[in-house]
């Protein structure tokens, strides 16, 4: 949670943990005209940082991992801190950024090599053309409050092997992960090629300043990043939300279709993209689905058993937003079955059903412990509703092999699958 003046343009973010409201620390927010200094300051280091060649960037990756493990206990403890995730869950995101550095700097070589010259044929017959990889100066990376290292991280590592230097402008609800990350590459004395802006005029200012531009959020500030980005003719990169579906045709085994859908929906408090928000299920097996799933709901616990702390949402704000689709649909004849309130940093687990398409919590993006349940004629009707809006992930639940396959095939998820809760369990920081 943050605690930002309104009215001082240098003004102070004041991070508190979700969990318990102490305070976990304070960080100056950046002005545009302090962000543009900063990315000046990379710019020049940048041509340094490029000509150490893959093999020498890779070393200070490598030694930057060494920090991170030796460093390992403190980095979850405050990822965990300003999140409000379990310290077992911190463990993953941590390990998940880990590999992801890992996967990179054994590899750089590989993918960074310049293909061989190739002989042209006209209009001269001596012409060579050739391939060649030119890293943008200063890549900047937008990160989501949902995945505050990994998802930096997953963007912050290539760019770096490649040759950029690399400004990190992380959610102001979690800023201090990654200037914990920042600190810690300027300790093993590698060059300063690795940054940080925060606070709310920081974002605009970073995607004015940068050579390329990297965001990961919510599809309606997405498209105001590409316009800007578009603007300055600089390419950019965007990993944006969405609603993520689960199917359930005739003829399923309910109880398990209801199990995994719980666990899909409402592990991390329904804080990933990868999570169901969205359940269509055939009208035959409609009333005694929903009914299951309410048990499974009503007995949901902490995903991690060694853990039996109430989860907490990361940002207070957002539970706001979620109340507000739940009185949306409750407003315009959705049945709340169980759950369906909340304060401060907790949403309690909520089954809706008599969903209308039309209600926003169908519509927009959730990022709570959710679950809708829309009542659709067939298979046929399910499809057209999982694909508008696009899902990150889907998952198809049935007994017949043949129409999980067909009903597979026709979802334009990125990621599909069949009588599996895996694929929302799974952060989606990548598509």
């Amino acid at each position: 949670m943050l605690s930002v003046p309104s009215n001082a343009r240098n003004a102070w973010i004041t991070v508190t943990a979700p969990a318990d409201g102490r305070a976990l620390g304070t960080l100056p927010m950046h002005s545009p005209d302090r962000v543009h200094a900063v990315v000046a300051c990379l710019r020049e280091t940048h041509a340094l940082w490029r000509s150490m060649g893959v093999v020498g960037r890779a070393n200070w990756l490598t030694k930057f991992r060494d920090w991170l493990l030796d460093n390992e206990n403190a980095i979850v403890g405050q990822l965990a801190g300003e999140t409000g995730k379990s310290v077992s869950a911190a463990h993953r995101e941590f390990r998940l950024g880990i590999d992801t550095l890992d996967y990179h700097r054994t590899r750089a070589a590989d993918f960074l090599v310049s293909p061989r010259a190739r002989t042209g044929g006209m209009p001269n017959a001596a012409l060579q053309l050739a391939i060649a990889h030119r890293p943008c100066a200063v890549v900047g990376v937008i990160s989501t409050w949902t995945y505050p290292l990994a998802s930096a991280l997953l963007e912050v590592i290539p760019a770096l092997l490649a040759g950029s230097a690399v400004v990190v402008k992380p959610s102001s609800e979690t800023p201090l992960t990654m200037r914990t990350l920042v600190t810690g590459w300027a300790e093993l004395g590698a060059p300063p090629v690795l940054d940080f802006v925060a606070g709310h005029e920081a974002g605009p200012a970073l995607v004015d300043a940068v050579d390329f531009v990297y965001f990961g959020g919510s599809p309606e500030t997405g498209k105001v990043i590409a316009l800007r980005a578009a603007a300055r003719l600089i390419p950019c990169r965007l990993e944006l939300g969405g609603k993520s579906s689960a199917v359930v045709l005739t003829g399923v085994d309910i109880g398990r279709a209801a199990a995994g859908i719980a666990l899909g929906g409402l592990a991390g408090s329904g804080q990933s993209c990868s999570c169901i928000e969205r359940v269509f299920v055939e009208s035959p097996i409609y009333d005694a689905f929903i009914d299951r799933l309410v048990d499974e709901v009503a007995a949901f616990g902490a995903q991690d058993p060694d853990d039996t702390s109430a989860e907490v949402m990361t940002s207070a704000a957002h539970v706001i937003h979620v109340q507000n689709q739940v009185a949306d649909a409750i407003a315009r004849g959705a049945t709340v079955r169980v759950g369906g309130s909340g304060s401060g940093h907790t949403f309690a687990p909520t089954v809706l059903a008599d969903v209308d398409p039309a209600m926003s919590v169908l519509t927009q993006q959730t990022l709570g412990p959710v679950l809708p349940v829309v009542r659709v004629a067939d298979a046929e009707q399910a499809i057209a509703l999982a694909n508008d809006p696009y899902g990150p992930c889907a998952s198809v639940w049935t007994t017949d092999g043949t129409a999980g396959v067909y009903v597979s095939g026709r979802l334009t998820a990125a990621r599909v699958a069949i009588n599996d809760v895996s694929v929302h369990l799974t952060p989606m920081l990548h598509v």
